[in-house]
């Protein structure tokens, strides 16, 4: 719910490192899981850990993780039930999706299981998309909880056809790729110290730069271009202490509230309730103008209405039903 503006006060930036989503890349064996846990547990205010919901076995050997086995996606809603619970915010400081494939793979295979396919592409390309993204809409539920979200997901190396270049990239559907790239502020590439005697417990290198070889990397922050993992959290707060004077600064999370906000029913129910009342009072065009506007048109041109909408396109639900409302209080409907 948007607070009064005449109330508003100058934003100050959190210094809390965990609440800006981060993703770790890598191939397999290069220790993203290991190497996300140490950063966000190094950055976690005092008497927290992050939260693993671990979507493999790989994720469970790691030491000193705390993480939730997750199979499928019946025991993926009850861990956001659980989350739901205010005391779980004393004991977690974020929580981290380990890894992005699996995740995908899980909402596939219950999309293809629920429909009765072999491949969501089965459905019919929009369709299948359109379920994906809906499944994908939980991370957007878990942060609105209050919960920064992080991801590992696996680099896949590949050789350009025409350049013969080297790429490392990842290999994720769209729906899945916007819930991990679209907010992250970092993400990096998690590399073996080569140069340690014994690289594989040494301390991980880790880039953010982004380039030809790995184009899927990014950094709001201007860091350096290789640093140890031990060293991203020195490195951050040298940032923020070139950038920011102290009174711009503020110790709590970028994400604070415990905001569950209204569902998509309930977004849907009262967009309903506004139409149907335009409609007895005359006002149906208008109505629909608003929906054709909003959710688009069907091949033969009648609006799309609040049934052609699913739960992850909330945000286009409540657009449509702010502007319903504003017809309402225009002709002073009851």
């Amino acid at each position: 719910m948007i607070g009064n503006l005449l109330d508003l006060t100058p934003n100050k930036v959190s210094r809390d490192y965990s609440g800006y989503p981060i993703v770790f890349l890598g191939e397999t064996g290069d220790g993203k899981t290991d190497s996300i846990n140490r950063f966000l547990t190094s950055v976690a205010p005092e008497g927290k850990k992050p939260l693993f919901i671990a979507l493999e076995d790989a994720t469970m050997i790691v030491p000193n993780i705390m993480a939730v086995r997750v199979h499928d996606e019946a025991e993926l809603l009850q861990v956001y039930g659980q989350l739901k619970n205010p005391q779980l915010k004393k004991l977690y400081s974020c929580v981290v999706i380990d890894t992005a494939d699996k995740f995908e793979q899980m909402n596939k295979s219950f999309i293809q299981a629920k429909k009765e396919v072999d491949i969501i592409e089965d459905i019919g390309y929009s369709k299948g998309k359109k379920y994906l993204k809906s499944l994908s809409g939980i991370v957007n539920d878990i942060r609105n909880l209050g919960y920064p979200v992080h991801f590992t997901a696996q680099l896949y190396k590949t050789t350009d056809f025409n350049t013969n270049k080297v790429i490392y990239k990842t290999k994720l559907d769209e729906a899945t790729t916007q819930q991990m790239f679209h907010d992250a502020f970092l993400v990096g590439c998690v590399k073996l110290d080569n140069k340690s005697k014994t690289p594989l417990t040494s301390d991980r290198l880790i880039t953010f730069k982004k380039s030809d070889t790995y184009p899927d990397l990014k950094d709001k922050f201007g860091l350096p271009d290789t640093m140890h993992i031990g060293e991203l959290k020195s490195n951050l707060d040298k940032v923020f202490e070139n950038r920011y004077k102290n009174e711009e600064l503020k110790d709590e999370s970028l994400i604070t509230k415990l905001d569950e906000g209204e569902s998509f029913d309930e977004v849907k129910a009262k967009g309903l309730s506004y139409g149907a009342l335009l409609s007895d009072n005359g006002r149906l065009d208008e109505a629909m103008y608003i929906l054709k506007t909003e959710i688009g048109a069907n091949e033969d041109g009648t609006p799309k209405t609040f049934n052609d909408l699913t739960p992850a396109q909330i945000e286009v639900a409540k657009v449509v039903t702010i502007k319903l409302e504003e017809l309402v209080k225009k002709y002073n409907l009851n």
